[in-house]
């Protein structure tokens, strides 16, 4: 653990722990492949040893066509060893594969790019297979090696080139099982390039194939293509601008929410975060669902993230709010998504939302109270407010007045729910003390 905080500085021994322990990092291994795996292991180095993050990145990809990072992270890790020769033999077997497929291909994709032949394509399918097997003798066998050969390629590690070889196939095959594994190999292209947009729709039409209601697959089949969807997702989400908006829209929708609910509860991190993170009219409209989502799930997934909003919105226990604010804090920098974030911008819309609760529950606190409900030394943020005033170390808090009717009975009632929270704690605080008091007389 020494050398662990040694390496980065900016974590404590306690950070790292909470970075680990609420690391989601495994759960992402069931529903990724081995590439897009590779950023989150290498994103690890924030909680790990340089050493455990090289054997991680080393077992992760061991057994794909990357020999050449294979065999430098090898030779890293076992320096003055020589090469195994089972990897020497891969490499071999390899680079006959490659020179196979290219030969096997190569014919077909220059025939593809001439003029000629692109003039003469059109959105028909059917018309484009007889045209091309009828004046170039293009016939299923080829179109299939570039499938094929896109797949290799893409297992190499040469993400650009199968992009291409994936899309030639798709605008041939009338194979919809394997179109489908191409768009998710080209999806999945599109995210490692970063590609963002041309990712975005690829996402969009694994949408139309995956929610169509004549669905080919059973109800189950399409739950777990729905998973995949969702933490595919997230890549493009969380590098796309508006993209948190547009996540929003789809955990929230009925079918993606119960999913999520079903099969990846974890998901209600990003989703706490993107609803954090929206704009001011967006996030009040929001966070009712949210609530609602979260306490669906308490029994089954807890994090920071989620404990963050039951505390502000269901249990009112603010005693718990510091802890979960500095938890809330670290998992901001050490989670592969959410660290490609402003991290100052989102926990700063935390903390408004943190001042929304504390004005409709309290008239004053001290100043040592607000720094640890906000998790922060410098309370600006609150005094810029103007239901919140500064006198004598304490902080005056006036009630923010509400605009619907709806809302003042809401406002009155989690007042009311949070008076009785403190009563009843205070109440068990005083029978636990009483009950201690009579065992020791006894």
């Amino acid at each position: 653990m020494t050398e662990q905080t040694t390496q980065h500085a900016k974590l404590t021994a306690q950070e790292v722990d909470i970075g680990r322990k609420y690391d989601l990092t495994p759960k992402f291994i069931q529903f990724l492949d081995r590439h897009l795996i590779f950023p989150l292991v290498e994103n690890l180095d924030t909680i790990y040893s340089s050493e455990e993050v090289e054997s991680m990145e080393y077992d992760l990809l061991k057994d794909t066509n990357m020999t050449k990072f294979i065999r430098e992270k090898y030779a890293s890790m076992h320096p003055g060893e020589a090469i195994p020769a089972d990897l020497e033999m891969k490499e071999k077997a390899i680079e006959e594969e490659y020179a196979r497929l290219n030969a096997a291909t190569n014919k077909t994709l220059e025939i593809l790019a001439s003029k000629d032949v692109q003039e003469s394509l059109k959105q028909d399918k059917t018309y484009n297979r007889e045209y091309l097997s009828k004046n170039h003798h293009i016939d299923d066998a080829k179109i299939l090696e570039l499938y094929n050969f896109g797949k290799f390629q893409y297992n190499r590690g040469d993400y650009v080139v199968a992009s291409d070889l994936l899309n030639n196939f798709r605008l041939l095959s009338v194979n919809q099982d394997l179109n489908l594994s191409a768009t998710w190999g080209k999806i999945s292209c599109e995210i490692i390039t970063e590609s963002w947009t041309d990712a975005l729709e690829e996402l969009n039409k694994l949408r139309e194939i995956i929610d169509n209601r004549h669905f080919k697959g059973s109800t189950l089949d399409q739950l777990n293509k729905r998973t995949w969807l969702i933490h595919f997702s997230l890549f493009i989400f969380f590098n796309l601008q508006n993209g948190l908006e547009n996540l929003v829209d789809l955990f929230f929708s009925s079918s993606y929410l119960s999913t999520i609910q079903a099969s990846c509860p974890w998901i209600l991190r990003y989703l706490v975060v993107a609803v954090i993170n929206s704009k001011p009219q967006l996030r009040q409209k929001r966070i009712k669902d949210l609530v609602r989502a979260v306490q669906t799930e308490e029994y089954e997934y807890q994090d920071p993230f989620t404990k963050f909003v039951e505390i502000l919105f269901v249990s009112y226990e603010f005693d718990k709010l510091p802890e979960v604010m500095k938890q809330f804090k670290v998992l901001a920098t050490t989670d592969f998504f959410i660290g490609s974030l402003d991290i100052a911008e989102l926990y700063k819309n935390a903390q408004v939302l943190v001042l929304d609760t504390i004005g409709k529950l309290y008239k004053v606190l001290s100043v040592e109270q607000l720094k640890e409900f906000l998790n922060d030394q410098n309370i600006d943020i609150a005094l810029t407010r103007d239901n919140f005033k500064l006198e004598n170390d304490k902080v005056l808090i006036r009630v923010a007045e509400t605009g619907s009717v709806y809302q003042q009975v809401y406002d009155k009632t989690k007042a009311f729910n949070f008076k009785t929270n403190q009563l009843l704690n205070n109440a068990f605080s005083i029978n636990s003390y009483n009950h201690k008091q009579s065992s020791q007389e006894a």
